[in-house]
């Protein structure tokens, strides 16, 4: 069975924003993410990605593009549940020296229930939990 990896909204944005600075890296890597690796994400880097897509690239086309890629994939889109976002909310309340996002909290409570322990990514966050990125940023 393959080793799973957590593939976080910054490497979904920077795969389909073609302005991205990471564009070309994420490109790159996407062969030996696909083959190497079951890809998971959370129904909330979904959400998030749909919605940087959509309002910030303002790119409707794109969002959906995304959204239909992830359902034809077989990747595995991992609920964001009542006892994960309980979790998650002690997560961020617990690091009020850190700037984490609640979606980045609900990640880390997926990423270690799943005993995932790499990362595909942008977020330094990530590393500060302990994660091991796949992405060398040069």
């Amino acid at each position: 069975m393959k080793e799973s990896v957590f593939v976080d909204t910054g490497y979904w944005i920077a795969l389909f924003d073609r302005r991205d600075q990471y564009h070309m890296l994420t490109k790159e890597l996407l062969p030996r993410l696909l083959g190497s690796y079951r890809v998971v994400l959370s129904d909330f880097v979904l959400f998030e990605t749909l919605t940087y897509l959509n309002c910030s690239v303002g790119r409707h086309d794109l969002a959906v593009r995304f959204l239909d890629k992830v359902a034809a994939s077989g990747f595995d889109v991992a609920e964001v549940g009542r006892p994960v976002k309980e979790r998650a909310l002690a997560l961020f309340r617990q690091y009020a020296d850190k700037d984490f996002s609640v979606t980045d909290c609900c990640s880390f409570v997926v990423m270690r229930d799943a005993a995932i322990s790499r990362f595909a990514g942008f977020d330094a966050h990530f590393e500060q939990m302990g994660f091991v990125s796949l992405l060398h940023r040069s």
